[in-house]
């Protein structure tokens, strides 16, 4: 089990993961790109989604083609790997769940998915906040600490703002339909409870510093959208 299959199998499913779901129609074609164990394609296969995932984890990748109709286990960022990915039918909704910022070129593998949407279809990118002001105040401390996940994740070769999140997506050819965000507990939270009210108001003011999660839905420029 990989790490992150292991934080969903112990806490369920992330605020990201609900947000790249609800982005998803019931009965779509599904390109799971990271797929892992295959947690979110357990719950779309139950939507009547078909999906086919993508993951670079052998073991993982095994564990999810008990869900997937097909999983292609190697790199996405190696063309021959994304070649064995079945381009036909197309997709109606490509994801990417917290996997971009584990990738050298994230623009070329965005590119790349573009091309497998169907007309109207979109790509779910989830990506952290590396503004969040946890992350700053670890850098005010002179701190940048390598965790096993999370925000200073030591497998992230990338770390994204809200800002560069959109750039990434727009110059990879997409524009942006909508934008989410998932909140993360306020200072001192965890001695005054009532405090979380304020953290939904907070993320939609301020989500720079706020948003824990940046969840964008995109969709391809050089595409007309589905009358």
């Amino acid at each position: 089990m990989t790490v992150y299959g292991a934080l969903v199998g112990a806490s369920g499913l992330a605020p990201s993961h609900a947000l790249l779901l609800d982005a998803v129609p019931d009965g779509a074609r599904v390109l799971d790109v990271g797929c892992a164990e295959g947690y979110l394609a357990r719950e779309l296969v139950a939507r009547g989604c078909e999906v086919v995932g993508l993951e670079g984890d052998p073991a993982a990748a095994g564990v999810a083609a008990l869900t997937c109709s097909a999983v292609v286990s190697g790199d996405a960022e190696d063309p021959g790997v994304r070649a064995q990915v079945p381009a036909s039918p197309a997709y109606d909704r490509v994801l990417f769940g917290d996997v971009l910022e584990h990738l050298r070129d994230a623009g070329a593998v965005l590119r790349w998915a573009s091309e497998l949407l169907a007309p109207g279809g979109m790509a779910v990118v989830s990506l952290p906040n590396i503004g969040h002001w946890t992350a700053r105040r670890a850098v005010v401390r002179g701190r940048f600490p390598q965790e096993d996940h999370g925000l200073f994740d030591r497998t992230h070769l990338r770390f994204f703002t809200r800002a560069t999140a959109r750039e990434l997506v727009e110059d990879a050819g997409f524009a942006v339909e909508e934008e989410r965000f998932t909140p993360a507990p306020l200072p001192l939270e965890s001695r005054v409870a009532a405090l979380g009210r304020f953290g939904p108001v907070l993320v939609r003011r301020r989500p720079e510093l706020f948003a824990l999660q940046i969840v964008l839905t995109c969709r391809p420029v050089h595409r007309r959208a589905a009358p």
